[in-house]
């Protein structure tokens, strides 16, 4: 091996050890000599997108599934820009992506030469930096050969610990810069580490304590568990405690929703009968990698006491009403965990469930006629596959998936917190990639209305470029249904264009006879005909990329999207009425 090895191939070869290998963009001037060094690296690979819109969001989709951080690549200003609402939206909901920009080269940048993608004479080109502050944790802008090579390995650390955003700039001319190759056989550590053990210590011992005391405990484990590397942690520690266990409409399948002590999606008011009683009066809550968003707390309809609450966060953890700041729940939980399991008879587990499982009621009987909202998430449910990956877009489906029981390893992207309109569409290339990369079983599923699919549709031509064959579910209900249940249902701005022919768009993407692809398209206005599609083995199979069109009434939501808007409602016209 060379002494040195040319910086664009350094960072390249870094994230390679990461276990990446695609990398997520879209080309431009100043990023294309970069993007030569992908493919000095064996076993990565280019995809590219067809905006940075959607791939950024793609970019979210493959951190979910795969755990570790996408890598994405844009151009300066232009490029970088466009993509900042994925960015964003990852930081909201913790899916860590490396965004990787191309820019001009460093005397250009010295000299504010007027270059194209600038705003104004004499501009510091520094400025677009700044603009991507708010949504990173960190950034490594390569101006100094001297600290290249550690700002890329610094960069890389903090966004795989703290599974949030990170930014490399890269200038044009340093892409050849040599930097020591020696540095490349030390891995990066990445571990997440609480600095202070005795507090740690101190947290184990009071957990544990609370454990054996409690008489009826119970798991609410949250979707920043998942993110943050918990999700066999958490599994594990409810088989072995067999404490009633429960998530909320973002963790979805994090608990086996067929074991015997799992009882549903905890989501304040907002939840099936007996949920939230079940989990509010309980004397502990095991609350693992909260996100309390409106949408992920019943429009804050969550009531559990501090005195009955384990909070075990990624930026501090609490135990009944005692708060550390800057501790992480990950070496926390993996101790606690261990304990549970080797001194089980110490802790009296696991526990006999002291009531019966909760059950999910059945919210439609119908076996005919038009497809309502209540009937659709839990006959999807049925659908649904071990190992499924389900993507449900912002909007009616985010609000109906809920209903549904999901099949055990199923995993489960939606952004119910950021809630950015078309997200799913770009996210579902992200996850598709990720699944190609793990040999992942099962199949990818997702459910977006077509309102949100107009605003992103242009990455379904890229799932069948690169060949991937996901099974697509349209929800058609003529608009921005989420918007029409908020207010305005009869207003113009809540329509979206009704005359797009969803049979014929697989078709006008390529996947086609004469270009080697194979696809089928179907529609179904009732339930006979939903039955006849979702019955059907050939759709069901995940041999080629499918797609159901699901006609529903515009003026039909789901019952927790109306239950969250007459919360809301009723939460403003009391401080309305306060503050007059």
């Amino acid at each position: 091996m060379s002494a040195t090895v040319p910086l664009g191939q350094y960072l390249f070869r870094r994230i390679k050890d990461l276990g990446t290998e695609h990398i997520l963009g879209v080309p431009g001037d100043f990023n294309l000599t970069l993007l030569d060094e992908i493919y000095n690296v064996p076993g990565l690979r280019w995809v590219g997108c067809c905006n940075e819109l959607n791939a950024a969001y793609a970019a979210d989709g493959y951190a979910r599934i795969k755990g570790s951080p996408a890598v994405l690549v844009t151009t300066y200003a232009v490029g970088e820009l466009s993509a900042m609402n994925g960015v964003a939206g990852a930081y909201a909901e913790h899916a860590g992506m490396i965004h990787i920009v191309g820019m001009p080269a460093r005397m250009l940048q010295k000299a504010r030469a007027m270059l194209h993608h600038t705003m104004e004479p004499n501009m510091d080109p520094a400025v677009y930096i700044r603009m991507a502050a708010p949504i990173r944790k960190t950034y490594a802008y390569l101006m100094d050969d001297k600290t290249m090579a550690e700002e890329i390995d610094r960069v890389i650390v903090a966004c795989v610990q703290s599974r949030l955003p990170a930014y490399i700039y890269v200038p044009a001319d340093v892409v050849s810069v040599p930097l020591d190759a020696k540095r490349l056989d030390t891995p990066l550590d990445t571990a997440v580490r609480n600095s202070n053990s005795g507090i740690e210590d101190h947290i184990i011992s009071l957990v544990l304590s609370e454990i054996e005391k409690a008489s009826h405990p119970v798991i609410l484990a949250d979707v920043l568990t998942i993110r943050h590397g918990g999700l066999e942690l958490t599994r594990k520690l409810a088989e072995i405690t067999q404490f009633p266990s429960y998530s909320t409409p973002l963790s979805k399948g994090i608990i086996d929703e067929n074991a015997p002590y799992y009882n549903g999606v905890y989501n304040g008011k907002v939840s099936f009968p007996g949920v939230a009683e079940g989990v509010e009066s309980s004397d502990l809550v095991l609350n693992l990698g909260p996100l309390l968003s409106d949408s992920n707390t019943g429009g804050f309809t969550r009531t559990i006491r501090d005195e009955n609450l384990i909070y075990l966060g990624h930026a501090y953890c609490q135990v009944k009403g005692e708060k550390f700041d800057g501790v992480h729940f990950l070496p926390i939980l993996k101790r606690i965990v261990g304990e549970l399991e080797s001194q089980s008879q110490n802790y009296n587990v696991p526990r006999p469930q002291q009531k019966p499982r909760l059950e999910p009621p059945v919210l439609s009987k119908a076996s005919s006629g038009e497809i309502r909202q209540s009937y659709i998430w839990q006959r999807l449910g049925r659908f649904f596959k071990e190992n499924d990956i389900i993507l449900t877009e912002s909007g009616t489906a985010q609000f109906g998936a809920p209903d549904a029981t999901f099949p055990p390893n199923a995993k489960y992207i939606t952004q119910i917190f950021w809630s950015s309109i078309g997200y799913t569409v770009g996210a579902c290339l992200g996850a598709l990639v990720a699944a190609k990369e793990l040999r992942h079983p099962g199949r990818v599923i997702l459910i977006v209305g077509e309102g949100s699919l107009q605003m992103t549709v242009q990455e379904i031509g890229t799932y069948i470029r690169y060949g991937f064959k996901p099974i697509i579910f349209v929800v058609n209900n003529k608009g921005y249904s989420i918007e029409r249940a908020i207010h305005g249902p009869e207003q113009e701005y809540n329509d979206v264009s009704l005359i797009w022919d969803y049979q014929k768009m697989l078709e006008f993407f390529g996947a086609r006879q004469d270009k080697g692809g194979r696809a089928k398209s179907q529609a179904a206005k009732t339930i006979e005909e939903l039955e006849a599609v979702l019955n059907d083995e050939d759709f069901g199979n995940g041999d080629s990329i499918q797609l159901c069109e699901i006609h529903m009434d515009k003026f039909d939501y789901p019952w927790r999207l109306s239950t969250q808007v007459d919360i809301t409602r009723e939460r403003m016209k009391k401080a309305t009425s306060s503050s007059s």
